[in-house]
């Protein structure tokens, strides 16, 4: 766990940095965005693994570097002008990030699933939902941002390129379902035949 949360309070850190211009790096978009985005998830992460744990559950840690590593990529796309130069990126960062944002649901409520029987299909539905919610929360923070910090457009894109970017996070958190799902079943096959 100690990993992970190197991983997400040192990228806080570079970014804190340039934001505060002791670093000379350049953000592509922002790094008020950046920093609203990994402190963001910092508090909600770390609020969903404090709630289990004082329940006396320990969540894995996988979906919390997952989470980590996503959000890096998002930060090197900014700082690398990837979004710029590569069309495609901006996709790729979605579709790692609903895939990211479905980890941590999965580890979440695969522990209610236990505890309460509910169905597989259940699960998912509420994981995916989460990717929804979470995917959502990101396009809005763009738009307020935009409108109240920069007054201009700068981080959002125009409708087709937010619908795109809502459709690509909703397609990395069913890829994450369905990892998900095949790995539990090949682990749940392996367990039977030992």
């Amino acid at each position: 766990m100690a990993l992970a949360r190197i991983l997400l309070l040192s990228l806080i850190g570079f970014e804190s940095l340039n934001f505060l211009g002791f670093l000379p790096y350049a953000a592509y978009f922002s790094w008020i965005g950046l920093l609203i985005t990994s402190i963001g998830s910092l508090v909600v992460i770390e609020i969903i693994y404090y709630i289990f744990k004082r329940e006396g559950v320990i969540l894995p840690t996988l979906p919390y570097i997952v989470s980590g590593i996503s959000l890096w990529l998002d930060a090197l796309g900014d700082v690398g002008h990837l979004y710029a130069k590569f069309s495609w990126y901006d996709q790729a960062a979605h579709i790692i990030g609903g895939a990211a944002i479905m980890s941590v649901a999965i580890a979440m409520f695969s522990q209610y699933r236990e505890r309460h029987k509910i169905s597989l299909a259940l699960m998912f539905f509420i994981s995916i939902s989460f990717v929804g919610l979470f995917g959502s929360l990101y396009e809005i923070e763009e738009y307020l941002e935009d409108r109240y910090y920069h007054g201009e457009q700068k981080r959002l894109g125009n409708g087709p390129d937010t619908a795109d970017d809502l459709l690509m996070n909703l397609l990395g958190g069913l890829a994450g379902g369905a990892a998900y799902a095949y790995f539990s079943r090949k682990l749940d096959i392996k367990t039977r035949k030992t």
